[in-house]
């Protein structure tokens, strides 16, 4: 017997397959294995050092021969049982995936034989007590229509494309907004090509607004984007970083560079007290665009000093010189939740409130 289990969270660790839901232009996407006379849903193992997510989408366009698409995770899944591929039938664990296919390559795969577009899902599936339950899943999680195409993708429900490609905001906006029941994803959830956008706007508005608006016109799905600035009290005018958080002097800087050139300042001036402005712009379609940079998005004032912590998280960089003044810890010494409140200040939720009642 096959049991089949689901989960919202497992260790990562063990996550050894992901298995991707397709549709294209409204229609289920289906592989046949040149050795098979039956059809299943493209997947396979994780190979050493990837993601699941890169899993996820190696084995998509390997498969299908998909050259542009949006993919979405769907939940952790288990089965335990013999199952053909599992003859110990001890449980394993993988990952189950959404995708919507844009354009296809044409090529697939050396073991594929075709892909078959069905209206219908197919009954002659490859794995036929488990791949019909995964569906059935997706379908529970309403994670898509029946009638679903390229375009319609987000439209009608909560989930909309987070304009940023640093998987650590990603995931502390990810958290600060489950429980509005909004899901998000990140511009490395996209297969298509995106343009290199010059933020050289002089406000935190301004960027965000031109990031947004680009990604719209390549994509055509609710997307948003946001910016922030770096206002420190008491220094020169021409050392204040505004919109150039990490770009000083012409150059990007690396996170270490970053931390380098930040508790420079802190050592010339004393450990600093500074302030993040921040703002937003959501395009949900080509008519209605909502934005704002409201103080109940900006940060509380915190400290800038010269002695790093000995963590630092990658895509947070200041966060490893930076003091909470309430508590004087760290910021990397908060816990979970007091951390994500500083990435994702309560003024955002409180925008997406309005915008989702409207």
């Amino acid at each position: 017997m096959i049991q089949v289990s689901f989960f919202d969270n497992v260790d990562d660790s063990l996550l050894k397959f992901a298995v991707i839901i397709a549709k294209a232009d409204g229609k289920w996407v289906y592989c046949k294995h040149k050795e098979r006379d039956t059809y299943e849903n493209p997947g396979g193992h994780r190979e050493e050092g990837e993601t699941i997510l890169a899993t996820a989408k190696r084995e998509l366009m390997e498969e299908t021969g998909a050259l542009e698409f949006l993919i979405k995770p769907v939940c952790a899944y288990s089965v335990a049982g013999k199952t053909g591929v599992n003859e110990a039938g001890e449980e394993s664990f993988g990952m189950l995936y959404y995708a919507e296919i844009m354009k296809f390559s044409g090529q697939l795969d050396s073991e594929m034989e075709k892909i078959v577009l069905f209206d219908e899902i197919p009954e002659n599936q490859t794995y036929p007590l488990i791949h019909p339950k995964l569906i059935e899943e997706a379908k529970r999680r309403n994670i898509f229509d029946e009638n679903i195409t390229g375009e319609s993708l987000f439209k009608d429900r909560k989930s909309f494309l987070y304009g940023t490609g640093n998987p650590a905001k990603l995931e502390a906006m990810q958290r600060r907004l489950n429980p509005l029941g909004i899901d998000i994803i990140g511009l490395k959830d996209v297969q298509i090509e995106l343009p290199d956008i010059i933020e050289d706007g002089i406000t935190p508005l301004e960027n965000a607004r031109k990031k947004a608006l680009a990604y719209y016109e390549v994509l055509h799905i609710p997307v948003f984007s946001c910016d922030s600035g770096l206002y420190i009290d008491n220094i020169p005018e021409e050392e204040q970083p505004g919109v150039h958080v990490r770009t000083i002097g012409g150059k990007y800087l690396s996170d270490d560079e970053m931390i380098e050139y930040y508790t420079g300042l802190a050592k010339k001036y004393g450990d600093l007290t500074a302030k993040y402005r921040n703002a937003i712009c959501f395009v949900m379609d080509e008519e209605t665009v909502y934005e704002a940079m409201e103080e109940s998005m900006a940060s509380e004032t915190f400290i800038i000093t010269s002695k790093q912590h000995s963590a630092c998280k990658k895509g947070f960089p200041l966060d490893s010189i930076s003091i909470d003044r309430k508590t004087g810890k760290y910021y990397y010494d908060l816990d979970e939740s007091e951390l994500d409140q500083v990435a994702v200040e309560d003024g955002f939720l409180e925008f997406f409130k309005k915008i989702l009642v409207k």
